[in-house]
């Protein structure tokens, strides 16, 4: 049995996936690793990158898009290990990084699920790690009630999050970002994994708050560190991102919270939507004058 199994749910990122197969090829002398890849039909050739860089990694293509969290669920339905880490394609392992974190769990039996420091290629610590949104923060983000009730909001965004907390220290955490979550595979499997009614976004938040709900903790180790070049998949498509943010913001309010207040973020949000979208299209005017 393998120690630690690798999930990895790619779409169209095969330069980056390239990167991070040899970042973990590298770590192959320290543990003995199964790695699993979902390929939602890409269309730049990563299933033959993969089968040619590591050609003993087990490649899932399901024939379509299965989205972050579908993609996920079949990779980690596949895992044999104790042990399974949800990656995202566009990171880099960092040497110990695997040893380091699976020790951690090991040695800490009341933990379900570790994440680690991320930083960016150029080693720029990325903030992640955050409290489970609630109702109000939802609210006062992404409504116009944020820009009456400012105070309010930023003392919400503050804990939302850790604000003041700089990434340097080991702790308990709410959320842990789903580019980087390694868990206890029967965790993982006795809450279901990933909801799948969540495509891109809120997938995390969701799945560590069931995590919690079994009287587990999520931990944050500081002296571990990961490279991650965000939002890789999604740079092609931040029309369709952004209404995918919403709606499964949606999804996740009303799962967690009702679905009458899920109705009313709803149709709070809308003219934010509305105006992001404006703001898109006059940008991309300028830039068809400007050329």
């Amino acid at each position: 049995m393998p120690e630690l199994s690798i999930v990895i749910v790619n779409y169209n990122t095969r330069e980056a996936l390239r990167r991070c197969l040899e970042s973990i090829q590298a770590q192959r002398s320290e543990l003995d690793l199964e790695v699993i890849v979902v390929d939602n039909a890409s269309n730049d050739g990563s299933a033959d990158m993969i089968r040619a860089t590591m050609p003993d990694a087990k490649v899932i293509e399901p024939g379509h898009n299965t989205w972050f969290s579908g993609g996920n669920n079949l990779g980690a339905a596949q895992a044999s290990s104790e042990y399974v880490f949800i990656l995202n394609p566009d990171t880099i392992i960092q040497p110990n990084t695997l040893t380091l974190m699976l020790d951690y769990l090991r040695a800490h039996p009341s933990v379900g699920a570790v994440t680690c420091q991320l930083r960016g290629l150029d080693h720029t610590l990325q903030f992640t790690c955050s409290h489970v949104p609630r109702y109000g923060d939802l609210l006062l983000t992404y409504t116009f009630l944020g820009l009456l009730l400012s105070p309010l909001r930023d003392h919400y965004t503050a804990r939302m999050w850790y604000t003041g907390w700089q990434r340097d220290s080991t702790r308990a955490v709410e959320v842990a970002p789903g580019s980087c979550i390694m868990a206890r595979r029967t965790l993982y499997e006795r809450i279901g994994g990933f909801d799948e009614t969540l495509k891109l976004y809120y997938t995390e938040d969701d799945l560590c708050k069931r995590m919690l709900a079994t009287g587990c903790e999520i931990h944050f180790v500081a002296d571990v560190l990961l490279l991650h070049e965000e939002h890789v998949s999604t740079r092609h498509m931040q029309s369709a991102a952004r209404h995918i943010y919403f709606d499964d913001m949606l999804i996740f309010c009303s799962k967690h919270y009702g679905a009458l207040p899920a109705l009313m973020l709803r149709l709070l949000t809308m003219p934010t939507l509305w105006l992001m979208e404006l703001k898109q299209r006059q940008a991309s005017r300028k830039q068809k004058i400007s050329v």
